[in-house]
Parts: structure tokens; C-alpha cells; sequence
């Protein structure tokens, strides 16, 4: 029987959804957490990486842009970069 010769390399769970795509959503559960807490170096850092991609994206969309585009590069960014860090570890 012929099957699919990728389908050995996906991470998949019993509810057919792919692991990738579960870490990605648990990191963002826990992504709003800095917004009822009391604010730590952390999320100091955080905003200052934010205001200043906010920043550099404004500069590149000049002033002719679409109001909250730099919001969705920042997001689709911050997705990246995230799911990225989390393929990193074992």
C-alpha cells in the first residue's frame, strides 16, 4: 500500500491536528498573561521589541499605508519567530 512518504515526519496527536500548530496556540495562551501581572523585565523587553519593529515597519510602509498593516506584519512576524524558537528545543 502506497502512503504518503512526509506523512512519517509529521508530528501529529490523536485529535488529527499537528503538534506544531498545538505549540504555537499554547505559547499565545500564555503570551497575554504579561497584560494582568505586574510588569517584569520581561515584558519591558517584549514592548520595547514591538514599539521598535512597530517603528521599523512604519518607515518601510511610508506614510500612504493602511492603518494596523504594521499590526499584522508584527503578528505574522511574532508567529515566526516564535514557532521557530519552539522547533529549537528537543
Amino acid at each position: 500500500m502506497m502512503t504518503n512518504l512526509f506523512s512519517s515526519f509529521d508530528p501529529g496527536t490523536y485529535l488529527s491536528t499537528s503538534l506544531n500548530w498545538m505549540s504555537t496556540l499554547l505559547g499565545i495562551l500564555f503570551l497575554p498573561t504579561m497584560f494582568w501581572l505586574i510588569p517584569s523585565r520581561y515584558n519591558f523587553m517584549w514592548n520595547k521589541i514591538i514599539f521598535t519593529l512597530h517603528n521599523e515597519f512604519k518607515i518601510l510602509l511610508g506614510n500612504n499605508s493602511i492603518k494596523g498593516s504594521t499590526l499584522i506584519f508584527i503578528s505574522i512576524f511574532s508567529m515566526i519567530m516564535f514557532n521557530n524558537f519552539l522547533g529549537l528545543f528537543p
